[in-house]
């Protein structure tokens, strides 16, 4: 009889630690794992409009201290892949990534010829220069803006994109 309640204790023991363990891992569950936030990245915008004679207007551009946007970059249409590049621990000391491949954080889009957007890599600077070039690159407008910056996707606890209200510049006629 000692064996057969030491017997059913043991049973009870083995089937508590595997409520145990699988309670843990189902809780797990609804911890941090599920309130982790899904964007790793997003671009916030800003739409320039320009007033005024814009048909000198060849590009409009961001900057924040010294570091100013650059066209947004054009790719043709094609079916070849981008080449990788499978690095191995001990060619990080001397690796030097193709400056084609390098994230620059602003870049000018035209939409129109009286609108362009600058697209922000998850930055919303409060203060920013805005200049309008001419094809021979004189500065047609230099303002100094300050922004508004409202959330439009995401969440509050994990960030998203955002929009400034849109911007207007003045060319000289």
């Amino acid at each position: 009889m000692a064996n057969t309640v030491l017997a059913t204790a043991g049973k009870r023991l083995v089937g508590l630690s595997a409520v145990f363990i699988a309670s843990a891992v189902v809780s797990g569950c609804s911890g941090p794992i599920m309130n982790a936030c899904t964007a790793i990245g997003w671009a916030n915008t800003l739409t320039v409009t320009l007033d005024g004679g814009t048909d000198d207007v060849s590009l409009v551009q961001l900057c924040i201290d010294d570091e100013c946007s650059t066209p947004a970059p054009s790719q043709p249409y094609s079916d070849e892949h981008a080449p990788g590049e499978i690095l191995w621990p001990e060619d990080l000391e001397t690796y030097t990534p193709d400056p084609r491949a390098v994230e620059l954080s602003y870049f000018a889009s035209k939409i129109n010829d009286h609108s362009w957007e600058i697209a922000l890599s998850m930055s919303s600077p409060e203060n920013v220069t805005l200049r309008a070039f001419s094809a021979s690159g004189i500065v047609l407008a230099d303002e100094d803006v300050t922004l508004n910056w409202v959330r439009v996707g995401g969440s509050e606890r994990c960030g998203g994109p955002e929009e400034a209200a849109p911007v207007t510049l003045e060319i000289a006629s």
